[in-house]
């Protein structure tokens, strides 16, 4: 009997002592930031001379979503700080902030231009990004080529909290193959590998309204060199990876504008070596559909002939739009960002020694063997 009581007692004293949050802090003290700017400070902007980097964010007024009125009806709520490290910054403005700072939620990085330009300040900032144990490895660095805390601020219509703006777009876009993939994951993994990476970029809308991502920012040894189109990024997403609806296809078939609609895309890559020079052989096979071509023009492309002539077609200007992004990563930006260092490294160890001392004179003067095979899945419905 006696035992029992005892148990019943301890039981009792563990709900009491159990029950409860000790260190709980209320939801709308929280400051949830979700989308982080940084710039490189200019000479004219220093407050102190160790000031290098200016960090902005926004933090959602949480008190909105509650039932209770509100003092203010601002849906989010603008910082900024200046100093020597991210992690400087991001202090400074929590020592200044009613708010108890949460960065775990973020999922969107914005680095300005003048700071991808500066290689040293740029590794830095990076490694600040990369040790800190409160970002997740899955968020996404963007470019900008106006000031990242310019970006931080703008208010689109659809979502006052940027971040939350970009994540929305981001998560099916990169899904897709519209926009390259810029997660902190694959940022860290291809700069190691292969000294060269692409960052999404990002600007404002000329309304002001809301930004856009479109193209990339070409990054090698720590450094801003140069930018790709958005139509260039989907090009190479098709090169280094699988993708799906990735774009349309516009070409002319017996003086009609056919649109080809690419469904998906596999890719196989290769790296040999021929009279002491690299050779590329890169095989894309894509599927799609005819979306498009003009009304009143019957049976161009509902027969077997007519279907494969649009194919060739496809499969020409694929290869050679194709042919002119890789030459121009070769020759103008000197930039592996689809992958050969990292593919001789894993495969091919002996040539990747032979070549590894003069990597960008090798890969400045690789030969090129692209070959394209288009499917046409779909033509429609046909009356």
């Amino acid at each position: 009997m006696k035992r029992k009581i005892t148990a019943l007692i301890f039981v009792f004293l563990s709900i009491t002592l159990l029950s409860g949050c000790w260190d709980k802090v209320e939801i709308n003290t929280r400051g949830f930031v979700i989308g982080l700017g940084i710039d490189k400070v200019s000479e004219k902007e220093k407050k102190k001379d160790s000031d290098v980097v200016k960090v902005a964010f926004k933090i959602p007024n949480v008190a909105m979503l509650g039932i209770k009125q509100t003092l203010t009806k601002d849906a989010s709520f603008y910082w900024e700080a200046q100093g020597e490290a991210i992690d400087t910054a991001m202090n400074e403005i929590q020592s200044k902030s009613p708010f108890d700072l949460d960065f775990s939620h973020n999922k969107v990085i914005i680095l300005g231009q003048d700071l991808l330009s500066d290689s040293d300040l740029f590794r830095q900032a990076l490694d600040g990004i990369d040790r800190n144990r409160f970002f997740s490895r899955k968020l996404f660095l963007l470019g900008s080529k106006e000031k990242a805390v310019d970006i931080i601020r703008v208010k689109p219509t659809e979502q006052p909290i940027i971040g939350a703006y970009y994540t929305n777009i981001l998560r099916s876009a990169v899904r897709n193959g519209t926009v390259v993939d810029g997660t902190l994951n694959k940022i860290i993994k291809d700069i190691n590998e292969n000294k060269a990476v692409v960052f999404p970029l990002t600007s404002v809308t000329k309304d002001k309204k809301r930004t856009d991502i479109n193209g990339a920012f070409v990054i090698k040894d720590y450094k801003l060199v140069g930018e790709l189109t958005a139509e260039e990024s989907r090009f190479l997403n098709m090169v280094i990876k699988e993708n799906y609806n990735i774009m349309n296809m516009h070409v002319n078939y017996k003086n009609v504008p056919v649109v080809y609609n690419i469904t998906s895309t596999k890719r196989r890559l290769k790296v040999r070596e021929k009279d002491n020079n690299l050779v590329l052989d890169l095989f894309i096979d894509t599927e799609g559909d005819i979306i498009q071509h003009k009304l009143g023009v019957k049976g161009m492309v509902a027969n077997d002939k007519g279907i494969r002539e649009v194919e060739c077609l496809c499969e020409n200007k694929l290869k050679n739009d194709i042919k002119m992004l890789i030459t121009k990563l070769q020759k103008n930006y000197n930039a592996d960002v689809i992958g050969v260092r990292s593919y001789l490294y894993k495969f091919n160890p002996s040539l990747y020694k032979k070549v590894a001392d003069d990597w960008d004179h090798y890969f400045a003067d690789m030969e090129l063997n692209i070959k394209v095979n288009s499917k046409i899945r779909r033509i429609g419905i046909v009356r």
